[in-house]
């Protein structure tokens, strides 16, 4: 029986099941009570090694899954044996195991197990806390990632938008309906790659696992939710996802223009949004930098006579319209639309790949983002804009 301990230890699940089947077989052709006997206690290891194999699947299948976020640490019951804390513990290890394993330091036994047991099954993944962690903190420096309709779709996405709309019409009683002319327009995604290096001395070995991930994560999340805050606004489409300043073409029906030696009125503003239908009032922001506020629209503000800007709190409202402020956008100009008309797409988990750079005697992360943006609706955007020229 050793022998066949030993033998058993070496056998994946799939073999055990295949010998079970085989076993069942040689026993009905036996007739020795004694052969009968060996055959008994050989069907109750294999079934003993089936049901550690079973549960070493489904833990491996679990802590997968809370990495994916595809689980969040249900009660599974099984056997009679509660598996939710199994879970957590899997889940906790298998963080702090990617942590201490992108800084090449030694793992614990527990966490070789944890971290093995994703590896072996897929890459290993950045954990799931350490990624929600940075989308948390991507959508704080780019707060535009908010306002827009964000999806997180792996691969190329296709999506329908309503093109023409026809009005509605009378019916004449047992008349023929005719269909209106009615459109879609079809705006697809696909993913361009937005990097950031990071590289720091050795001396990250020293940090704590908690205060690492915090530096990780800020460090990362901050440059790659500027250059996507960036697109948001300025990019062109062309090799790039595209912002909203490409939302249309700018003239007399959907912008208004500050001359150069000019400063902004208050029937400037009152003409811009006067602009934009009333269709989009209801989600309608505006899009400015703080120096534009403080600058042009704040000199505006009479309240003896009306209020054009208010605040509550730390919030900024221009005619009532709240105000949003970035950076990105060109001092002196503003917008003013639903910025839910903008669709952009995370298609691929933020990914974080380590390297140890031996020259300088530091670690190397590369912070990885797979996104695109398109307006998917021009004429829910008007434009303030300063001449130049």
């Amino acid at each position: 029986m050793e022998e066949l301990s030993q033998l058993l230890s070496n056998m994946d699940l799939a073999q055990v099941v295949e010998r079970l089947l085989q076993l069942d077989v040689e026993v009905r052709a036996m007739q020795n009570v004694s052969d009968i006997e060996n055959a008994a206690d050989q069907k109750k290891m294999l079934l003993e090694r089936k049901a550690e194999l079973e549960n070493l699947e489904q833990r491996k299948q679990a802590t997968l899954d809370l990495q994916s976020g595809k689980a969040t640490g249900k009660l599974i019951e099984r056997g009679g044996i509660h598996m939710e804390n199994t879970m957590a513990n899997d889940a906790k290890n298998y963080r702090s195991a990617w942590l201490k394993h992108v800084r090449g330091i030694e793992l614990s036994d527990a966490e070789k197990r944890a971290f093995s047991s994703a590896s072996n099954s897929a890459a290993a993944v950045i954990p799931t806390e350490t990624a929600q962690e940075i989308i948390k903190k991507v959508k704080q420096v780019a707060p535009l990632l908010d306002e827009i309709t964000l999806l997180q779709v792996e691969g190329n996405v296709t999506f329908a938008v309503e093109g023409t709309k026809a009005d509605a019409t009378l019916h004449t009683e047992n008349g023929d309906i005719t269909g209106s002319a009615d459109t879609l327009t079809q705006v697809s995604l696909t993913a361009y790659e937005v990097t950031k290096l990071v590289q720091v001395s050795k001396t990250v070995n020293t940090m704590s696992i908690d205060t690492f991930e915090s530096w990780l994560t800020d460090m990362l999340a901050e440059k790659i939710a500027e250059k996507i805050g960036a697109y948001l606004i300025t990019g062109t489409g062309s090799s790039q996802p595209t912002g909203v300043e490409k939302a249309a073409t700018w003239g007399a029906t959907n912008s208004v223009t500050v001359t150069v030696s000019g400063t902004l009125s208050t029937t400037n503003v009152q003409t811009l949004i006067g602009l934009l239908s009333g269709s989009y009032d209801k989600n309608a922001k505006f899009l400015m930098s703080k120096k534009t506020l403080f600058t042009d629209f704040m000199p505006l503000q009479d309240n003896s006579k009306n209020s054009i800007v208010t605040v509550q709190g730390n919030q900024y409202f221009v005619y009532g319209y709240p105000v949003m402020l970035d950076e990105n956008v060109t001092v002196h100009n503003a917008y003013l639309g639903d910025f839910k008309k903008i669709v952009g797409n995370l298609s691929e988990a933020i990914t974080v790949t380590s390297g140890f750079d031996i020259k300088s005697n530091s670690y190397m992360y590369l912070g990885s983002a797979m996104f695109d943006s398109k307006v998917a609706d021009g004429e829910a955007f008007v434009k303030l804009v300063k001449a130049t020229a």
